[in-house]
């Protein structure tokens, strides 16, 4: 992959990931079949890099859904590193918004943002987004049955 123009050069998590696979493959093949060694800051930084993204949105993601989301996001006027920092980050709430757009209140009113968050979970489906749900209602859960208990012993 060659860089053109620099300024033109916006990739997202995804791509990254992508490459870095790829490059990683392509290392395993050479120092298998060649028995030829990398220079140990390149294997840690491309490691640290997958283990880092590994932990992202990135990895659910696929290039379809990038674009849909692209042309979707088109509508709403926002620059390219808004755009980025969107697909990058996955906000799912207004607040989340608040924080990558420039001037948001001046922008877009809150129909607008919650549109936009909205358009950006059902785009970038993530397969621990009812994980993160269910644990936080087995955390409210679990801490009214600790309140009780702490209720009933103040009582004897």
């Amino acid at each position: 992959m060659e860089v053109l123009d620099r300024q033109q050069a916006l990739v997202s998590n995804y791509e990254v990931y992508l490459v870095l696979q790829e490059e990683d493959l392509h290392h395993k093949d050479i120092k298998e079949k060649r028995k030829i060694r990398y220079p140990e800051n390149v294997t840690t930084l491309k490691f640290e890099a997958l283990q880092y993204l590994n932990d992202t949105a990135c990895t659910t993601q696929t290039a379809e859904q990038l674009a849909e989301l692209k042309k979707v996001l088109a509508e709403y006027e926002l620059t390219k590193a808004e755009i980025l920092q969107i697909v990058n980050l996955r906000p799912k709430t207004p607040v989340e918004l608040h924080f990558i757009i420039e001037e948001c209140d001046e922008r877009f009113g809150m129909e607008d943002l919650e549109q936009l968050a909205e358009i950006v979970v059902n785009t970038l489906p993530r397969e621990d987004d009812n994980v993160e749900e269910d644990g936080e209602e087995e955390n409210g859960e679990e801490e009214e049955e600790e309140g009780d208990g702490d209720a009933e012993m103040n009582g004897d």
